[in-house]
């Protein structure tokens, strides 16, 4: 008896996707070349490269300063460290030059890239292709995530991870009355996702600890014991990745000053004012809104698949913690593609509304996108 094997088929919603993170990097490509370094991004590529750097072992010094994100400085400092060594004897005095702009900037792109093919992978399996589409389709236009992606800072870094582990976790807790074999994968990249969301930004972790957590005990009514378990075993896993992004430099370690301190005790709102002045923001604000509304009066978009990015997505911009003012708001914004996809998909349901209600909920979704789409072009055109 011959057993097919699986493979990986593209069809016309992987061929839809792609060419949504076509236009998404071909944007950020824009930003990128357009947009000045500027000094925060110059001090993290000299302290990457300082950090990449063979001398970094006999330093008594750290490049770090408290507040910084060691995987942005790794990301950063990356592609000019390799670049220095295919430098010839002569150009050794370029080091004090401006770094490149396309080489500091590649990597954050790159990640800016899997968060939208993540997002766009996660919103498909719950909702469909057109839940996909939707919510790629705002991704890929949103001016926030377009500058994010197109920086060097920790704010894409940590999305990603932030996304990554929380989905992560979710996914475990749907398999844990599966055999073993079937989440031990996940389980080493829920560890790796807590890692690398620590080095990005701890605040930024511990918030997806904590819907993590949620989420797995939620999922799991049964099993909660072996969640937590398991979450516990990720964890030391990711405690690991996070040294490692470190080197195990206890001395940088202390220097960036992870820790959080007394500011994780305080929620604030500012953040949503500031959001409200970004390219873009109230566009984005009010389609979240008006989701919101659809689903506190249709119970049909009541359930799990929904609720957990919307929760997320409301309560990240308030998470306290030492980062820039927009920061929290691109950690929240992917879930909120999410919700968004989700009750979109919902309302196009030909099983729930058909006609002239339908040919309506379509237009506005591709008003929305149009609306982003020219706000997104408004911000590359003007880079």
């Amino acid at each position: 008896m011959k057993v097919r094997q699986a493979r990986f088929e593209i069809h016309r919603a992987q061929k839809t996707a792609a060419i949504f993170l076509l236009v998404f990097l071909l944007q950020t490509l824009w930003l990128m070349a357009h947009l000045p370094l500027s000094l925060a991004e110059t001090r993290s590529t000299l302290a990457g490269q300082q950090l990449w750097s063979s001398r970094q072992l006999v330093s008594n010094g750290s490049p770090l300063i408290p507040g910084d994100s060691v995987l942005t400085l790794r990301c950063a400092g990356l592609l000019p460290s390799i670049a220095r060594h295919w430098q010839t004897s002569a150009a050794e005095f370029s080091i004090y030059a401006a770094p490149n702009r396309w080489l500091v900037r590649l990597p954050f792109a790159f990640f800016g890239l899997w968060l939208g093919a993540a997002l766009w992978w996660v919103a498909r399996r719950l909702f469909s292709d057109l839940g996909g589409y939707v919510a790629l389709a705002l991704y890929c236009f949103s001016p926030p995530m377009l500058i994010a992606g197109a920086t060097a800072n920790s704010a894409i870094l940590a999305a990603w991870g932030l996304f990554g582990l929380i989905f992560t976790a979710t996914g475990v807790a749907h398999t844990l009355y599966a055999p073993a074999r079937k989440w031990r994968l996940r389980i080493a990249l829920l560890g790796t996702a807590i890692g690398l969301t620590a080095a990005a930004n701890i605040d930024a972790a511990i918030a997806g600890l904590i819907f993590a957590t949620v989420f797995m005990i939620y999922l799991s009514p049964h099993r909660r014991l072996l969640a937590l378990a398991i979450l516990a075993m990720s964890c030391a896993l990711g405690a690991l990745v996070f040294l490692l992004c470190f080197g195990f430099n206890l001395r940088d370690l202390r220097a960036a000053a992870v820790f959080p301190n007394h500011e994780i005790v305080r929620l604030t709102f500012e953040r949503l004012k500031f959001f409200g002045t970004v390219p873009g923001g109230l566009l984005e604000i009010f389609a979240f809104l008006v989701c919101v509304l659809v689903f506190l009066f249709w119970k049909r978009t009541r359930y799990f698949g929904n609720a957990a990015p919307l929760m997320v997505a409301s309560f990240l911009p308030c998470w306290p913690g030492r980062f820039a003012s927009g920061a929290s708001m691109v950690w929240a914004l992917p879930f909120a593609f999410v919700f968004v996809g989700g009750v979109y998909a919902d309302l196009l349901e030909p099983g729930f509304f058909s006609g002239r209600f339908r040919r309506l909920v379509a237009a506005t979704a591709l008003v929305l996108s149009g609306a982003s789409l020219l706000l997104g072009l408004t911000v590359v055109a003007g880079a």
